[in-house]
């Protein structure tokens, strides 16, 4: 069976702040998925406020009244980008052009830039030149303490936002229109956060996810794509939904601000310690929010903790998608996955088709055959979770930049 060219999922984002906030109401700044060129909203249900809609995305600012929560849902189809396609977007605005909260280049992202594009004359050829430096750079490992381009290169490690905003980074420093993309991944069998990146070569907009350009060998059969760093540049899976793009949103709201509250605070660059949802921090002599994967408010009258109760503090920002869905993967890589890192959804796609067997008897050797077939497939699972983690560990990193490194050179030799 042959991948989709197009997916289309209803998703759910709902924001519940009141384990946060004594508010007797709330501004809160909603993303609202919209039509792009890439994506088509067939479906949308969203309270009542202002719109703003401009080449950053559409939002909507709400007045959320206290024990209320605030509910998007979409039912939105997507399609695949092939490797020569374009984005159908507008050509590049001042935005794209940098700097920005988290992209800003210091002289080692420049030395970088400048090093991987080296005797790289042609636009699609630098930008996956560049993709692949920002690939090579960092290793996997979500920031719990700080973000920024220039704050993972020297740390080497970063989360999906880090590739993209190092990528972008690396695109302003070589003067290539770039800026990062926030959304989701709603595969059948993944959904997930995630940050990617666009970046123009003159003719058109480029997808590009630095991220899976490293990891794609791991992910790429879960995205129904390929595994090779060349099918995340300059293509992209059906299964993204795109919320917003940009950092640095202006924040259409009265401005406030309330006190830190322990595990909310996040060290951004451009920005300062940044209390998330108690203030809007200020970029260029104008608040801002920091990127728009979630909705953002300003609480003035804060708890004085973090909410005790465990199911308090996961109804803050929930996801939920609705998606037409397989008894089977395609790809068995997919389903080793699956039964190691969803054990019930890989007992229910194993051994769902047996249900209606008449006996245990009747059934024993194929149940004995299912349970042998699971065996393998845990192996397997098992061994690509270790390929995964080799990924994503730190002497890897270090083995595949001087890999790089090498290659890089052998270019220049050969053209020379």
């Amino acid at each position: 069976m042959s991948a989709p060219a197009s997916f289309t999922a209803t998703i759910t984002l709902r924001f519940d702040p009141w384990g946060y906030a004594e508010d007797d109401a709330l501004e809160v700044l909603l993303p609202i998925p919209s039509d792009d060129g890439y994506q088509r909203v067939l479906e949308l249900d969203a309270p009542e406020g202002r719109d703003i809609t401009d080449a950053l995305g559409h939002r909507r600012l709400i007045r959320l009244e206290r024990g209320h929560k605030a509910t998007v849902t979409a039912r939105v189809e997507t399609q695949r980008i092939v490797p020569g396609a374009y984005l159908d977007l507008p050509p590049p605005g001042p935005a794209d052009h940098g700097p920005a909260p988290m992209i800003v280049a210091d002289d080692a992202l420049r030395a970088l830039a400048a090093q991987s594009v080296e005797g790289i004359s042609d636009p699609g050829a630098r930008i996956t030149a560049l993709a692949q430096a920002a690939a090579d750079a960092l290793r996997y490992k979500y920031p719990r303490d700080a973000r920024g381009a220039a704050t993972s290169l020297a740390r080497g490690w970063g989360d999906c936002g880090e590739y993209a905003f190092l990528f972008v980074a690396l695109c302003h420093a070589q003067n290539t229109p770039a800026r990062p993309v926030f959304g989701l991944i709603t595969a059948p069998w993944m959904t997930t956060p995630h940050a990617w990146a666009e970046a123009w070569d003159g003719a058109g907009w480029l997808p590009v996810d630095p991220n899976l350009a490293r990891e794609g060998g791991y992910l790429g059969p879960i995205l129904d794509t390929g595994t090779t760093a060349q099918h995340h540049v300059g293509a992209l899976d059906p299964y993204r939904l795109v919320l917003s793009r940009h950092n640095g949103l202006p924040w259409p709201g009265t401005e406030g601000s309330g006190p830190r509250i322990d595990g909310l605070t996040l060290a951004l660059e451009g920005l300062g310690p940044v209390p998330f949802w108690h203030a809007a921090p200020h970029w260029e002599g104008r608040p801002v929010v920091p990127f728009l994967q979630v909705p953002w408010t300003v609480i003035r009258r804060p708890r004085p903790s973090r909410p005790t109760n465990w199911l308090r503090r996961q109804r803050l920002w929930r996801v939920s998608v609705r998606k037409p869905t397989r008894l089977l993967p395609r790809s068995p890589w997919v389903l080793a996955d699956l039964v190691v890192l969803h054990p019930m959804k890989g007992v229910t796609a194993v051994f769902g088709a047996s249900a209606a067997l008449p006996s245990l008897p009747a059934a024993a050797p194929i149940l004995q055959a299912a349970i042998w077939v699971w065996f393998g497939l845990v192996m397997l699972g098992l061994l690509r979770q270790m390929r995964l983690l080799r990924l994503r560990s730190a002497l890897w990193l270090r083995v595949s930049a001087a890999l790089a490194a090498r290659q890089r050179s052998d270019r220049r030799a050969h053209r020379a």
